[in-house]
């Protein structure tokens, strides 16, 4: 029942953020929560999931493209796309699928961020940079250097607005709302979620 599950979900975020008032700094607060996160590709079972939190991810969706379940499923059979699913998981429990990622190539060097949407319950905990840190990872795997990423303003995302550049991509100089992020220099981000 989805109001039962919001109901706990507002009783869990209660009790998070008791436990950071006790807390005089905020790394120390994050490192209390015991962050884990199970990333993986787009599966069976997480497609519909993914494709619903497509359709309604307004506020922290970089681009707000949308998709179905058809096109979840035909991302994770195409090879050249780097799909990405983030769950996350505290010790007060667990929020499920939170983020999601999709890039594709554009050239040998090169891949696009074409989708990162991200649920706002867990904004403030360094899921952003944890993320980040993993795209990287998947990135040079696959032997690019390149990521680029754009921001398409709605309505409704200001909140991201600035979010390549907090995460140290370089404006495209003769593109506006792209951005550019080399690989091979990057020095992984600061989070405390651990990949389970």
């Amino acid at each position: 029942n989805a109001d039962k599950d919001r109901t706990k979900q507002y009783q869990t975020e209660t009790k998070r953020m008791s436990l950071q008032k006790t807390f005089n700094n905020e790394c120390d607060f994050l490192r209390s929560l015991h962050m884990t996160s199970h990333v993986s590709g787009f599966t069976n079972f997480n497609t519909p999931r993914i494709a619903q939190l497509s359709q309604r991810s307004n506020q922290f969706n970089l681009r707000t493209t949308r998709y179905t379940e058809e096109d979840i499923e035909a991302f994770a059979k195409n090879e050249n796309i780097i799909d990405l699913s983030f769950t996350l998981e505290d010790k007060f429990g667990d929020s499920g699928l939170v983020a999601v990622v999709i890039m594709k190539p554009i050239d040998k060097k090169t891949v696009f961020v074409d989708t990162w949407f991200m649920s706002c319950r867990v904004l403030k905990r360094g899921m952003e940079n944890f993320t980040l840190n993993v795209m990287v990872e998947k990135v040079i795997a696959n032997g690019y250097e390149k990521i680029i990423g754009e921001y398409i303003p709605t309505a409704k995302n200001k909140l991201v607005e600035n979010h390549y550049q907090q995460l140290g991509f370089q404006p495209l100089a003769d593109e506006k709302n792209k951005y550019v992020l080399n690989v091979k220099t990057y020095t992984p981000l600061e989070c405390y979620i651990t990949n389970k």
